[in-house]
């Protein structure tokens, strides 16, 4: 019997609301017998890709949010702090998940799971690439120590690892983190948890998804 498709998460490092959604999704698939497949991206070049401005852009909207991080946060029992210098640079993290996932998918979630944790729970400054070689070399040994993971987040490999990730979001529309496919119909926000779960235990019927306009 074949087993059913995973979820697919797609999410920015530097997303608060990716980071909630990263802390829930694993377990809430695994009560109905599905995988999660986890797909980190550079949110802002998907929606420079779409034609769409980025989510801190209007302050007005920025001074909102930063009040919801927080009450997120608690709503979900969440450890969350915004960290200083928000948002960070992620691609470095992101490339990193890549090429962790090229040898040990597992590794790879145990990795993102442990880098929004460190930016969210400890503003650990995760837009430092050494900072992040060190945490790949401790993942997965196999890439080498904490030099080698250095030059690997830097070379070629990693970076067209996460444009390929990069050009598959623009193509299904990933506008914002984080963004949740369930069987092709997409679930935006980490509000969006108790439509997952519906979805997946059959209360709720999941209905096919349909653009109105070209991306």
């Amino acid at each position: 019997m074949q087993a059913p498709a995973p979820l697919h998460f797609w999410f920015d490092f530097a997303s608060p609301y990716g980071y909630f959604m990263g802390e829930k999704i694993d377990a809430l698939a695994a009560r109905h017998g599905r995988s999660v497949r986890w797909r980190p991206i550079l949110l802002f070049a998907v929606l420079r890709a779409l034609g769409l401005p980025a989510p801190l852009e209007n302050p007005v909207k920025r001074d909102y949010m930063a009040h919801d991080f927080e009450r997120s946060a608690r709503h979900l029992g969440v450890d969350f702090r915004l960290p200083p210098g928000f948002p960070a640079i992620t691609q470095h993290a992101a490339r990193g998940f890549y090429l962790l996932e090229a040898v040990d998918a597992q590794a790879a979630v145990r990795f993102a799971r442990g880098v929004m944790r460190a930016y969210f729970v400890d503003a650990t400054p995760i837009g430092d690439p050494a900072v992040v070689a060190r945490w790949l070399a401790a993942q997965a040994p196999v890439l080498g120590n904490a030099d080698t993971c250095l030059q690997l987040l830097q070379g070629a490999q990693a970076r067209s690892l996460l444009a390929a990730a990069v050009d598959e979001a623009v193509r299904q529309r990933v506008f914002g983190s984080p963004f949740v496919m369930v069987d092709g119909e997409p679930f935006f926000g980490v509000d969006r948890l108790p439509q997952i779960d519906a979805v997946l235990a059959g209360a709720l019927a999941s209905r096919p998804f349909t653009a109105l306009a070209p991306p």
